[in-house]
């Protein structure tokens, strides 16, 4: 792979202006970082965020790759081209981010993401427990227990 290369709207590009993430911390604020992790492992999740991730060299040769542009007729959309040694091209356009209201995330891409946050302060059968206890919300007549349990 040559290059990476990114045009993205205000939003995207200020929140996550930081070029040369030295922390964990900073990988979150990273459009360049956050394109290399998903380059290499196929998904972004809080756990990746450490340190030890943000100075893999590997991740590092990939963010190095990485030229982002901020281009403000995007707004909140993007556009990737991953350039391939071999010349070709690989090119993805978003106009809405995944999870907006536009471009909503599906009940199972939902509960993905609530996995692998909650993964890093519950136990698996506490986090099958919650996600059971909300797909029957819309029969409960009561979500009283659902707070406490929420709670616990």
């Amino acid at each position: 792979m040559d290059k990476i290369y990114i045009e993205t709207g205000p939003v995207a590009f200020s929140s996550a202006g930081i070029q040369k993430p030295k922390a964990g911390v900073e990988g979150k604020f990273s459009l360049w970082f956050l394109a290399a992790l998903a380059l290499a492992e196929g998904n972004v999740s809080l756990d990746k965020f450490t340190n030890h991730k943000v100075q893999d060299p590997m991740l590092q040769n990939l963010l190095n790759k990485v030229e982002a542009h901020l281009v403000r007729e995007r707004k909140f959309g993007a556009l990737v081209q991953v350039h391939m040694a071999d010349g070709s091209m690989i090119e993805k356009t978003r106009e809405h981010p995944k999870g907006s209201p536009q471009n909503p995330l599906s009940f199972e891409e939902i509960e993905n993401k609530f996995k692998n946050t909650a993964a890093l302060h519950l136990s698996r059968n506490r986090i099958l427990e919650l996600i059971e206890q909300v797909r029957q919300l819309g029969e409960l007549k009561d979500v009283s227990a659902l707070a406490r349990s929420l709670s616990t």
